[in-house]
């Protein structure tokens, strides 16, 4: 992968217009025809950065951290920063809280393409009144330093697990008195949350084990997820930690909305398609740590949880975690893709059952040294990235159980073609035509728009044109179908440029920036595509992030 910036160096065109137009396996053009028909090609290990993992927004790995304490505070389980925290900072860290701990975490993570942090807020302080300023304030900060390192979170607010362990837990009423205290500061920050796990209730926010037993009344959980729903913008989802928790809150009264989501209720902003799961016993025994436990039992897939997961997952936002230490059982690299692939998971946690975080060897280590073939990826018929198993000569390379895993988790864009004219005037318009396949396990869950974009020789972005599609309706396959045959999906657009436009050549790019104005001309947070022959290209201060296709030349108006 190749990222070009221009600035205002016009000698580095004709090199970049070159690469563009006729490198090794793309179409070369000749002046005097009228369309181009660009091929693009995946990335393999021998490419640039072909061993690291793409660096793409809400997808892919993520760290567990603590969150939003006040500096200088005990931390809440309780330990010495020489007994916490992942095994390569223990005995570095602060002896109290400081957000630099976890992004020093993230940061270490960023070649495995880590953008995401799950925290826990821990409100087990304020069981007997209002959350404090203090409080507050340090959440925003958290908030404000997630956003400056370009990170995004995995949301989860708790009280019991914390410093007062489970002997105490917080009423419903403070709960819902609590979230109206936080839904300023998740509303002023939900550019920064992926997704906000339903938490609040029990042992570290996963709805069990709780102190007033809020967990068996379900009028209790659907008045808190009621409540989650209102505070976070509409377009973000939450999620619940095991399937027949959605169904309980979404069949009380109180909220009446109940449905299996299927393609046409998918990201529409009701109750249902705004609730997906985070699954913390991922394959820890054939219930996954009780994820699924309603009968028939240890019957995967014919267990009515595990097919109802099965269902909803290509439309929701999805996460997991495998148990602490392997408490029951190693986990095998190769079917942990299997059910991911098959369960669209978005994202997965790097702090359990990993020596980099507990300090002991776990399945994830394992998944690390352990080689996959592509014989094994066909036969289970997981996605495969274009040149994924070869080198620069065609020849097959090693790549393990790991590697696999964390370039597919979420989505992982792969341009296929890109049709658009080699020429056009000034106040014309033409149109532009790009086909894609998603390789990754899921689609994207938050809004985001695609567009074309044209960039000048002073490595300015002179036109920026919106396109009707929609990110979200691109899966990796057509939902229920067992073969899991890839989708090519496209995206067109007819371009209108300005009659003013000055004449000459111009770089046209793909753009897929983040939704949120705050975060739209960042190029941490637009999504990078999987191609070795489609550079990246940023602005002078790291703006934009836009997929080069080719170069168009502008002529003088009619």
């Amino acid at each position: 992968m190749t990222k070009i910036g221009l600035g205002c160096k016009s000698s580095l065109w004709p090199a970049l217009a070159g690469l563009l137009c006729v490198s090794p396996g793309l179409t070369a053009i000749s002046a005097v025809e009228t369309l181009k028909e660009i091929g693009f090609h995946g990335i393999r290990a021998t490419d640039p950065e072909g061993l690291v993992g793409l660096r793409n927004p809400e997808r892919g790995f993520r760290i567990g951290t603590v969150f939003a304490e006040p500096d200088g505070s005990p931390f809440p389980d309780g330990r010495t920063a020489d007994t916490r925290g992942p095994a390569h900072l223990q005995g570095k860290l602060p002896a109290a809280y400081s957000d630099q701990g976890w992004l020093l975490d993230a940061k270490r993570y960023e070649p495995y393409g880590l953008t995401l942090a799950q925290t826990y807020c821990y409100l087990d302080q304020y069981l007997d009144g209002p959350i404090a300023d203090e409080k507050l304030q340090a959440l925003q900060r958290s908030f404000d330093h997630l956003r400056q390192a370009g990170f995004k979170t995995v949301l989860r607010f708790a009280y019991e697990g914390g410093r007062k362990g489970l002997a105490s837990g917080p009423i419903l009423e403070t709960i819902l008195r609590h979230l109206d205290q936080l839904a300023p500061v998740i509303r002023r920050n939900a550019d920064v949350i992926d997704v906000m796990q339903a938490g609040f209730v029990g042992a570290w926010g996963e709805w069990h084990d709780s102190a007033h037993k809020l967990e068996g009344d379900h009028a209790n959980l659907a008045a808190i997820v009621a409540k989650v729903l209102a505070v976070l913008p509409a377009e973000r989802m939450i999620q619940v930690r095991v399937p027949k928790y959605k169904r309980w809150v979404l069949s009380e009264p109180s909220i009446n909305a109940y449905r299996v989501v299927d393609a046409s209720t998918a990201f529409t902003g009701v109750p249902a398609a705004r609730i997906g799961f985070d699954n913390d016993g991922f394959l820890a025994d054939k219930t996954d740590g009780g994820t699924w436990p309603e009968p028939p039992l240890f019957s995967n897939p014919g267990n009515p949880e595990f097919d109802y997961m099965t269902a909803e997952s290509p439309y929701v936002a999805v996460d997991g975690e495998l148990f602490w230490s392997d408490q029951r059982t190693t986990v095998d690299g190769y079917q942990a893709a299997i059910r991911m692939r098959l369960h669209h998971y978005s994202s997965f946690s790097l702090a359990h059952s990993y020596s980099g975080q507990e300090g002991k060897l776990g399945s994830i280590d394992r998944w690390i040294e352990t080689p996959l073939t592509i014989d094994q990826v066909r036969k289970a018929k997981l996605p495969v990235s274009d040149g994924y198993f070869e080198d620069s000569a065609d020849k097959p390379v090693k790549r393990t159980q790991f590697e696999y895993i964390r370039d597919h988790l979420g989505y992982r864009l792969e341009l296929q073609q890109a049709r658009f004219p080699a020429s056009v005037g000034g106040g014309e318009v033409f149109a532009v035509e790009v086909s894609l396949i998603n390789r990754g396990f899921s689609t994207l869950c938050n809004p985001r728009r695609a567009y074309f974009v044209l960039i000048n020789l002073a490595g300015e972005v002179a036109g920026v044109y919106a396109t009707d599609a929609d990110p979200r309706a691109w899966q990796p396959f057509k939902p229920g179908d067992d073969q899991c045959k890839p989708l090519t999906q496209t995206v067109t657009a007819r371009l209108s440029l300005a009659p003013e436009l000055a004449p000459g050549p111009y770089l046209l790019g793909l753009w897929l920036p983040d939704a949120a104005e705050s975060l739209k001309k960042d190029a941490r947070y637009a999504v990078r595509v999987a191609n070795r022959d489609v550079p990246w290209w940023t602005g002078a201060g790291n703006e934009y992030g836009v997929n080069l296709l080719g170069t168009i030349l502008v002529k003088t108006g009619r």
